[in-house]
């Protein structure tokens, strides 16, 4: 019995291990000393998007919009932030899931981020940290994927296989799954800062900063799967002694009338 026991025990022990070394790492290599700085909005969507050739600039040029867009009563003095960039940046890279469906394991990844957060040297009170995906070409249906196609692109097809070549038509051709377009996409950013309640934080909440990181998720590259964009936005709040807190909330109330 002791010796299951043990058994248990180990794998747990190497979990925690991991996830405390991980922290130290990240806490530093964190920067010393945080630095605010005024982010880009300057990007129209339009066109169709390819990562492979547009990488995830733009993208994050529409998110910059949006979030100055939520943000309308004190668009000024929102900030992007150095050590929340680098925070989501180190995370995304590190952490193996930064999506989980479990409400369980959503806790424990919020944990861990706080507690690096936490360790660093910021002017921030509390934080949220919001998680996404963004697919990057659509299907209503079944689709494969034909390594042996040179594309250029995602190398992904309409149908469960590859067509058979007939007397009819020798030759068949594929086609190709479309790329959703820049305004696709921002749409579809804008849902999810819906449904992750991000607009309710930036209006009941004191949001002073922010920093965020997009990666391709390379599970879902060069295989059948459609491929997605991995956002990970952490938001800062400011920290208020009670008579500023007072005067912001009656500024802001102001404001918004």
């Amino acid at each position: 019995m002791k010796f299951l026991i043990l058994i248990l025990f180990i794998p747990v022990a190497v979990f925690c291990g991991a996830q405390g070394q991980f922290i130290r790492e990240a806490r530093y290599h964190l920067p010393r000393k945080d630095s605010l700085f005024a982010f880009r909005t300057d990007f129209t969507a339009s066109g169709e998007y390819n990562y492979f050739s547009d990488s995830t600039e733009n993208i994050g040029l529409i998110l910059n919009q949006l979030l100055k867009k939520s943000n309308k009563n004190r668009a000024d003095t929102l900030k992007q932030s150095l050590v929340l960039t680098d925070l989501a940046t180190l995370c995304v890279k590190r952490i193996h899931s930064i999506m989980p469906v479990n409400p369980e394991r959503k806790k424990r990844l919020e944990k861990r981020i706080r507690r690096i957060f936490f360790g660093s040297r910021c002017s921030f009170g509390l934080i949220e940290s919001v998680s996404f995906e963004i697919p990057l070409v659509k299907t209503k249906g079944k689709f494969h994927y034909n390594k042996k196609e040179d594309c250029g692109g995602y190398k992904l097809y309409d149908g469960k296989r590859k067509p058979k070549a007939s007397k009819e038509n020798p030759e068949p051709e594929e086609v190709a799954l479309e790329a959703y377009s820049y305004e696709e996409i921002q749409k579809h950013i804008n849902r999810q800062l819906t449904r992750k309640r991000v607009y309710r934080y930036f209006n009941e909440k004191h949001i002073a900063a922010f920093g965020y990181y997009i990666e391709l998720d390379q599970t879902t590259v060069h295989r059948n799967k459609i491929p997605q964009l991995k956002v990970l936005l952490i938001l800062g709040e400011k920290r208020f002694s009670y008579k500023q807190r007072k005067a912001f909330n009656k500024k802001t109330s102001s404001v918004s009338e």
